[in-house]
């Protein structure tokens, strides 16, 4: 779990750089964490758009003030405040890790769970990392792991084995 939060660190860059330059390939699978330097009392101010599957940040916020197991995992003037996963591969079909990163910041598709960023903020306060399980680099560091589950649930458990150890996002609702 520590070389898979080493390996994210790396690839820390700001919203607006990330959509600019681009530097994930599309169709490339793995883990994503959101960040902000906007302060919780800020964020609790948010009003989430009802009839849709947006993140209640607002409430989510106010509700987790306090607890002990919120991830306080800080970069420059940024902290942590959310984190999934994104992309898969079949045969016939692909979605990628930066599609997935995209959908956060922007999607107004009512069947799609979404921070919706851009409707809510100013993406200058807003940045990005990753882990990409198809980077040649960390295919090492997952092989360490070796399993045999789909993609998908490797995906989800390590995604809760980094929130065990490293505390949960105050944005993730599961």
């Amino acid at each position: 779990m520590h070389k898979i939060q080493e390996q994210q660190l790396k690839t820390f860059t700001s919203l607006n750089d990330f959509r600019r330059q681009k530097p994930l390939p599309t169709k490339r699978r793995g883990l994503y964490w959101f960040w902000t330097n906007l302060s919780n009392a800020e964020l609790e101010q948010t009003i989430t758009l009802e009839n849709t599957k947006e993140v209640p940040i607002g409430k989510l916020v106010k509700y987790r003030k306090g607890l002990s197991c919120v991830a306080d995992i800080k970069k420059y003037d940024f902290k942590i405040v959310y984190n999934g996963i994104g992309g898969y591969r079949t045969p016939t079909k692909a979605f990628g890790l930066r599609e997935r990163i995209n959908q956060e910041i922007s999607c107004n598709d009512y069947r799609t769970g979404t921070l919706n960023l851009n409707r809510m903020f100013s993406l200058e306060n807003w940045a990005i990392s990753y882990f990409d399980f198809d980077d040649k680099e960390n295919i090492e560091i997952l092989k360490v792991l070796n399993s045999n589950e789909t993609y998908i649930e490797f995906a989800k458990e390590l995604e809760n084995l980094w929130r065990l150890e490293f505390g949960t996002p105050i944005l993730c609702r599961h």
